[in-house]
């Protein structure tokens, strides 16, 4: 093993020898012999030793000496530009008293070998400075590495820095000083071993805790508990109490708690672990690729929206769902209703997710290509809130597809990514809407958001769609270095060229999604009828290729509706899926004219036109005019009970000559009509003629078969 001066070595069990590291300080080649330095001892003074190479080389055979390293001062480790020039006039002043003899290899043999060496005391004579000074500048110089930074003063180690002094009958620091002479400050309290365990289990009862008292209520509390008698009796004699300062509190609680101490004892661990932890990780560090796992979660829009049918009917705030990959920071799913976070609208996130995306922005007017949007896989692993998605239609329908993993309860810290995307999203559109409650910052006195509510669930959506698309075209610092494909393509790091380079690389964990198994498990199911009209669902009626060549409607017409299981997307009305038999796929069925009102809408707004007309019927059930109707018929149906029971004639009798009594009920009623209907503005003259009696000409009647 090769030795060179200044290297350091550790020493045991070698005879002469104290264990311990040592410093290479000078190679005699000629005599086989070098000169070592013992780095243990710090303080007094210590000479070299010198040691034969050979044996220093069996030791080394015999594993009793190993080569080492010794740390330096940190007042060393510094560059020439950044130490002050006052140590610098001091580096140089006390290299200069040793720069004659420390380079003087006579003097340093001797000095190892010999127990007493005049040389240092004459040259310690001539430079007019005491032996044992120039002695402690050379065991510096030795130990620091025999460089000229050696000699630097190690103020850093001045003052006690760290040490709590001993406690003395004087008062430590700078005394209460007055600005007049007329007062007379209060003597400083000295704090005793007694007072620090005092101040310290007052710090822990009310000051060191969630929610805890701040620091002059604590001593105050502290002035309660353990310093009442003082207290009293200073009062009792009019003079300041021999008490703690808050001074000396504050002080004592940074010198009896860490900081970390501090900061933990200061809250609970949800919010440590949430908000005051250290950050030494990145998601991306453990799925560094797409489709290894992918975030779940659920807000609601800070923003009120209103039916597509009319502006007064304000819906309330929708609830958006999105899907975010871990490795990209992608957005790869989005959902957006009027349902509260629960599994029917996750549902329909995760299905937008595993399918295609042109269709979906297609149904929003947004005409993009697959490739714009190019999610449309199922993740290796699915990080979710242990809420909607705990329940047993989750595990059920969403397990055999990918793994799902359930956050701790309170820790959104676990789901970063798509927490941030909510922020951003509410950066970018959400909080520049009109109805928007931004974040729920309304300060008193300002306009209800209510009442400037003007965008639908579909306008809405639509704005939310082209912001995560460009979201997805943004440029993210971290993702250049999360990998070097970016770099080897010359790409930018957006989450749209990272996605695409690792899939068209094969390095990526995403499995290709079956849209059938996607749509019948997670489209939201539902029942419709097949009736003569249609198939009909929530007042809609839909058709297909199969219902006509079967002819389904003429069949409903004849023998009745029948249930059909369907799956509805939420998103559109224009169509639904319908299966027509248990052993079939779902088939597609597009929205039939008749019901062209709800064209293109989010399927929420068919169910607000059936609460509509629930409401229409709660509101009315009966008209007013129904009940008066009601009246006049019960008197009318009085009137002819009453007279009937006066009527003698038997049944026999009412039925004869039936015709002959209806021609004179229609003479006597035509001619009463007649002289009703008499013109007034006759002249008088006329009147009084007299006039031939008005006739009823009747027309031939057909003859009888």
């Amino acid at each position: 093993m090769e030795i060179v001066n200044n290297s350091t070595w550790d020493i045991q069990d070698t005879e002469g020898i104290s264990d311990g590291l040592y410093r290479v300080l000078k190679i005699y080649e000629e005599i086989s012999c070098f000169i070592i330095f013992n780095l243990g001892k710090e303080e007094g003074l210590s000479r070299p030793i010198a040691i034969n190479l050979d044996r220093f080389n069996k030791g080394i055979k015999r594993n009793l000496i190993k080569e080492s390293q010794f740390s330096l001062p940190p007042h060393m480790l510094c560059n020439e530009e950044e130490i002050d020039k006052n140590h610098l006039s001091i580096r140089d002043e006390n290299y200069q008293l040793i720069e004659g003899i420390v380079n003087n290899n006579g003097f340093l043999f001797d000095y190892a070998t010999k127990s007493r060496v005049p040389t240092l005391a004459n040259f310690a004579r001539e430079k007019g400075k005491d032996r044992k000074t120039i002695a402690r500048l050379l065991n510096t110089y030795w130990r620091n590495g025999q460089d000229k930074n050696a000699l630097l003063p190690a103020y850093q180690n001045s003052g006690g820095a760290g040490k709590q002094r001993q406690i003395t009958n004087q008062p430590s620091g700078a005394g209460k000083t007055t600005r007049t002479l007329a007062i007379k400050r209060s003597k400083t309290f000295i704090v005793t071993d007694s007072d620090k365990e005092n101040i310290r289990k007052a710090l822990k009862k009310h000051h060191l805790k969630p929610h805890g008292k701040n620091l002059v209520e604590t001593r105050k509390e502290l002035l309660r508990t353990y310093y009442s008698d003082e207290v009293k009796r200073a009062e009792a004699l009019n003079e300041s109490p021999y008490v703690p300062s808050y001074k000396q509190i504050r002080s004592w609680k940074n010198k009896l708690f860490s900081k970390d101490e501090i900061t933990k004892k200061s809250t609970n661990e949800r919010d440590y672990l949430l908000n005051k932890r250290g950050l030494l990780g990145s998601a991306k560090d453990k799925w560094p690729v797409p489709g290894s796992c992918y975030e779940i979660d659920a807000t609601v829009a800070d923003v009120h929206i209103v039916s597509s049918f009319g502006k007064q009917y304000v819906l309330g705030r929708p609830t958006i769902y999105t899907l975010v990959d871990r490795a990209s920071a992608m957005i790869v799913g989005l959902n957006v209703s009027l349902y509260h976070a629960s599994w029917r609208a996750a549902r329909q996130a995760l299905a937008n997710a595993f399918l295609p995306k042109s269709s979906y922005c297609k149904e929003f007017d947004i005409d993009i290509q697959d490739s714009d949007w190019p999610p449309a896989h199922i993740s290796l692993r699915l990080m979710c809130d242990n809420g909607e998605m705990i329940g047993l239609e989750p595990q059920k329908l969403v397990v055999p597809l990918t793994e799902l993993q359930l956050s701790p309860p309170y820790r959104p810290d676990f789901k970063a990514m798509v927490e941030r995307r909510f922020g951003l999203l509410n950066n970018e559109v959400i909080h520049d809407l009109l109805g928007t409650t931004r974040g729920g910052k309304v300060v008193r006195g300002d306009r209800n958001p209510k009442k400037d509510a003007t965008y639908t669930l579909k306008e809405f959506t639509t704005l939310l769609i082209e912001a995560v698309l460009e979201l997805n075209r943004s440029i993210y610092k971290s993702l250049a270095t999360t990998g070097p494909l970016l770099i080897e393509k010359n790409l930018s790091p957006t989450p749209l060229n990272f996605w695409k380079v690792h899939v068209a690389e094969h390095k990526h964990a995403l499995k290709l999604a079956d849209s059938s198994d996607v749509i019948s498990r997670l489209y939201p199911p539902a029942k419709a009828s097949m009736t003569r009209d249609g198939i009909e669902y929530n007042g809609m009626y839909y058709s297909c290729e199969r219902v006509i060549r079967d002819s389904l409607a003429s069949e409903a017409r004849t023998n009745g509706r029948w249930q059909l299981d369907a799956r509805i997307n939420e998103n559109t009305t224009n169509y639904i899926y319908v299966r027509f038999d248990k052993n079939e796929d779902f088939t597609k069925c597009n929205l039939l004219p008749k019901s062209n009102m709800l064209k293109d809408r989010p399927m929420q707004e068919s169910e607000f036109v059936m609460d509509w007309i629930d409401e229409s019927n709660e509101k009315s059930p009966i008209t007013v005019e129904s009940i008066d109707n009601k009246e006049a018929r019960v008197n009318i149906e009085k009137k002819a009970k009453s007279r009937a029971k006066k009527d003698e004639l038997s049944a026999t009798e009412k039925m004869k000559n039936t015709r002959e009594h209806r021609k004179a009920e229609i003479e006597a009623t035509a001619n009463k009509v007649e002289k009703n209907s008499e013109p007034a503005h006759q002249d008088k003259s006329r009147s009084n003629t007299n006039s031939s009696p008005s006739k009823v000409t009747y027309l031939p009647r057909r003859r009888p078969r």
